[in-house]
């Protein structure tokens, strides 16, 4: 008798523990943020991301786990400065919906980007938007 309760309880724990290394399948659980217009988050003299740039390099930042998981989706607005080689000077995101769950993966992967360099010698305030949608990651348009 103790050998049937023993199985059943090793049958019912491996079960339950098959369940926890799922696929992870993204399911969103939140409805997707309308894009914001990205060039009003930008002054006149501004740079709007495939505008003035062009990409040599250009991977998309990480869909953080947490997010994943969740199933939240947003998106980001960096302002990036690229320098006269084309490499990114700084990134910082500017606006982000949902705040603080999007941004850090959005500014790591901007600071590997790298351009065609400048006819200008560099760029300043430039704009780009980074969506986070159905699990995937994208540039905005």
């Amino acid at each position: 008798m103790k050998a049937v309760a023993l199985t059943v309880a090793a049958v019912s724990v491996s079960a339950m523990l098959s369940g926890c290394g799922s696929t992870q399948t993204f399911m969103p659980q939140s409805q997707y943020p309308p894009d914001p217009y990205v060039k009003g988050y930008a002054g006149p003299d501004d740079c709007i991301g495939g505008e003035a740039l062009a990409a040599i390099s250009l991977d998309m930042p990480e869909y953080p786990n947490r997010a994943f998981r969740t199933g939240r989706q947003g998106w980001v607005i960096l302002r990036l400065d690229v320098g006269a080689d084309g490499s990114v000077v700084e990134a910082e995101a500017q606006r982000a919906l949902p705040v603080g769950l999007f941004e850090k993966s959005s500014e790591k992967a901007a600071r590997a980007w790298r351009f065609q360099p400048p006819a200008n010698g560099g760029l300043s305030d430039c704009r780009v938007l980074i969506r986070y949608r159905l699990g995937e990651v994208s540039l905005g348009g």
